[in-house]
C-alpha cells in the first residue's frame, strides 16, 4: 500500500513539474518580450511581441502558458479529489494504480544486463541530442 501512495504522489509530482516548466518557459519569454523560434528545416529565428513575428511571438508564449497551466490544473485537480474522497474511494484509486501485477501481461523474461543496456542506450540517446542542440 505504501508503495502504492509513492507511486502516487511521484505521478503527482511529475504532472505538475511538467506543467509548471510549460508554463514558466512561456512566462519568462513573455516577460522577456521575444522567444527564439526553431522550425524544422529551417534556422530558428526571434520573434518578439512589438517587432518582427508578433502572431508567432503570441502563439508560441500563450501556447506554453495555457498547455502549462492546464497540465498543472490537472495535477491539483488529482491531488484535490484524493484528499476530497472517501476511504473507500482512496483505497480504489491506489488499486487501479498497480492493477496489474508485475510481470502478470507478459511471459518474457528480460534479464538485468539487457535492461540496464537498453536504459543506458535511451539516456545517452537523448544526452546526445542536449549536447548537440546546446552546441550549436
Amino acid at each position: 500500500m505504501i508503495l502504492r501512495i509513492l507511486k502516487f504522489f511521484f505521478l503527482i509530482a511529475a504532472i505538475l513539474s511538467v506543467g509548471a516548466f510549460a508554463f514558466l518557459h512561456g512566462f519568462k519569454a513573455w516577460r522577456a518580450g521575444q522567444v527564439v523560434v526553431s522550425r524544422k528545416g529551417s534556422e530558428p529565428f526571434i520573434a518578439t511581441a512589438d517587432g518582427a513575428f508578433p502572431i508567432t511571438f503570441a502563439t508560441e508564449v500563450w501556447g506554453w502558458m495555457i498547455l502549462g497551466a492546464a497540465v498543472a490544473l490537472c495535477g491539483i485537480a488529482g491531488i484535490v479529489k484524493f484528499i476530497v474522497d472517501t476511504p473507500d474511494q482512496r483505497r480504489a484509486t491506489l488499486a487501479r494504480l498497480g492493477g496489474v501485477p508485475p510481470r502478470a501481461h507478459s511471459d518474457t523474461d528480460i534479464s538485468w544486463p539487457t535492461g540496464l543496456a537498453i536504459i543506458g542506450a535511451v539516456v545517452a540517446f537523448f544526452l546526445y541530442l542536449g549536447f548537440r542542440v546546446h552546441t550549436q
